[in-house]
This record gives structure tokens, C-alpha cells and sequence, in this order.
């Protein structure tokens, strides 16, 4: 398993991410023997770095994530979770990061998490968007992270990249965050790759090497585009079965159907199949620190690291990738 620095942090994370969310929903809703399996297998192959919050499952991912980690006296195990701020406690900021962080901590059954980050999109104009922080907002939130650092909590803060592409941009520069989620597949590669002007989905251009410059770990999600990646809308019995797309199509089915301008990766024999190839393309992107994978099963976490093993894509993949890009 290869490792990378997570920005300017002292932490060093697996290039390979366990993503403990609801729309795998194995850390939600699976079975405890399962969950044990799984990460016991993860830990072996050497990943590190387990990403959950208490959106998932109401808070079960937390718990279940803590538990099994403690269970298996996973010391070496890097942990990220996320605080969301609702609009009635943005009068009080700093008060409502303090309390969900506490919470956090006792469904991990922990002293301290690695990463804490939010789990807000971030916006020039938030009221539009009940859900999103503007950059005054962000303010009491680092005030908030800061303190928890202080505490000793937390370890490390970091923002959630989904929002507005330029208040996400100014977000980083303004705040320097240890860590942010961003978007990252072969549906929409523009956190990381440059995308045509006519490019039909939401461009977050570059992203991943603005991170980079200033020292920001970057932990790419959706690297799967919520199971459209696998070319087929059939869901796990534990996966999400509604999920709403981020920055690509509407609808799962159409951005199913968008695969087919990447299926010459598998019927060219570069890859047996298009997961594969996207775990592969996600860690060609040297600038990344970790790809979040979203896991119903321990044979998919199998199937992932062996893809991960087999290392980043071929040269010239990666270029006929970049040619459909920078048209369509």
C-alpha cells in the first residue's frame, strides 16, 4: 500500500481511503462480523485512513466505526469525521462545533480524532442554500476547530469541497485548511484534470493542485460517482438505494450512460473492469493524498485493493482520457 503526506499535517495516509458512509452502507447497516472482517482486511492490507461522520446512519457509523477499531486494537488507524452546521446554530458557531465534536468523541469511543472537517457546502451567498457556510461563517468555524486543537480533541480541521467552485477557492486560501473532500471521478475529473469550456457538469478547476500549492491533504470522494462507475444502476442490498448524484448528471441512469465513453478502458484490455479503472485513475493523480472508496461488502474492499495494487493508469490512458475531456 503506498502512503502520502495529508498536506502539511504530520499524518500519513493511505492512498486508499475506507469510506465508512451510507451510501455503501456496509458501517451503517451491515453485520457486525462483516464490519470485523472488513476492516480487520483493510488494516492487514495496509490501509489506514477510515472517513465517517454523524450524517451516516444517524451517528451508527460512528459508533460502529469506533467499535470495531477499538475491538481490534487498531491503534495505527487514522480517523476523519465531520461536524454539519444547521441554520439554527449559526448564531452560535463555535458553540455547536464544541458540542458535536464531544458527541463525535463518545460515539467513537475516543479522546481525540485525527480530522474533524465540515460537512457543509460552502457558498457566496448561503441563504439560499440553508446548507451552505459563507467565508464570515467559516471564520467562527476554524475559531471553533482551533479551540478543539487546543483541547486536544482534535488533531487536524479541513472543509468539505462542494459549493460554489470560487468560495470553495477562496475558503482554502483564506483558511488553510490540514485537509478537504473533493469531488474526483472519470465522470467529472476538473478537481484534478483541466475540462473543456463547453464541459456539462460543475467545474471545480484544479482544485486538487490549488491544495496542493498551499499544502492542503486532499481526500477525493464519489471516486466511483456513486456506483454509475461500476456501469450498472443494481445496487447492493446495503447500499443507498436513491442516491443523488454530485456534480454529474441527474440521475444515476444517466450518468450510467455516460460510462459507455470509458468502456474502451476495459474492452482494450488496460483494465478488467471500469471500478478498476477508476480506483486506478483516481491514484494516478500524484497530487491526492487518499480516494475514499464507499464499501457494502468485503469482497468490494478485496476488489479494490487489488486494483489499488496494480497501481496508477497507463500514460497513455490518462492522455485519450484528457482528449474526452477537453471536448465534451
Amino acid at each position: 500500500m503506498e502512503y502520502r503526506n495529508f498536506g502539511k499535517s504530520n499524518l500519513e495516509v493511505s492512498v486508499l481511503g475506507f469510506g465508512c458512509g451510507a451510501v455503501g452502507g456496509l458501517m451503517v447497516h451491515g453485520e457486525h462480523e462483516e464490519m470485523i472482517r472488513s476492516v480487520e482486511y483493510a488494516l492487514e492490507a495496509g490501509v489506514n485512513y477510515f472517513d465517517t461522520a454523524r450524517m451516516y446512519g444517524d451517528g451508527l457509523s460512528e459508533i460502529h466505526t469506533g467499535g470495531v477499531l477499538r475491538e481490534l486494537g487498531a491503534r495505527e488507524a487514522l480517523v476523519g469525521t465531520k461536524v454539519r452546521i444547521r441554520s439554527n446554530e449559526l448564531g452560535n458557531i463555535e458553540e455547536a462545533i464544541s458540542r458535536q465534536i464531544d458527541n463525535s468523541l463518545l460515539r467513537l469511543g475516543s479522546d481525540c480524532v485525527d480530522v474533524v472537517y465540515t460537512h457543509n457546502r460552502i457558498a457566496e451567498s448561503p441563504f439560499l442554500d440553508d446548507d451552505a457556510l459563507n467565508l464570515e461563517h467559516l471564520e467562527s468555524v476554524v475559531n471553533g476547530f482551533e479551540a478543539a486543537v487546543k483541547s486536544g480533541k482534535i488533531r487536524y480541521w479541513g472543509f468539505n469541497g462542494l459549493g460554489e467552485t470560487d468560495a470553495i477557492k477562496r475558503a482554502i486560501e483564506k483558511y488553510k485548511p490540514s485537509g478537504l473532500h473533493t469531488c474526483y471521478n472519470m465522470l467529472n475529473p476538473s478537481s484534478g484534470s483541466a475540462v473543456s469550456e463547453s464541459f456539462p457538469y460543475q467545474n471545480y478547476d484544479g482544485l486538487i493542485d490549488i491544495c496542493d500549492d498551499i499544502g492542503v491533504g486532499t481526500v477525493a470522494i464519489r471516486i466511483l460517482a456513486a456506483g454509475a462507475l461500476t456501469g450498472s444502476t443494481n445496487r447492493h442490498a446495503l447500499a443507498a438505494q436513491n442516491v443523488a448524484p454530485i456534480a454529474t448528471g441527474k440521475t444515476l441512469k444517466e450518468d450510467v450512460d455516460r460510462t459507455a465513453l470509458y468502456e474502451f478502458i476495459v474492452e482494450e484490455g488496460y483494465t478488467e473492469n471500469l471500478v478498476e479503472a477508476s480506483l486506478r485513475f483516481a491514484i494516478s493523480n500524484e497530487k491526492l493524498s487518499t480516494a475514499l472508496i464507499g464499501l457494502s461488502s468485503l469482497n468490494q474492499l478485496k476488489q479494490a485493493v487489488e486494483a489499488i495494487e496494480r497501481g496508477p493508469l497507463d500514460p497513455e490512458i490518462l492522455d485519450k482520457l484528457r482528449a474526452i475531456w477537453s471536448v465534451s
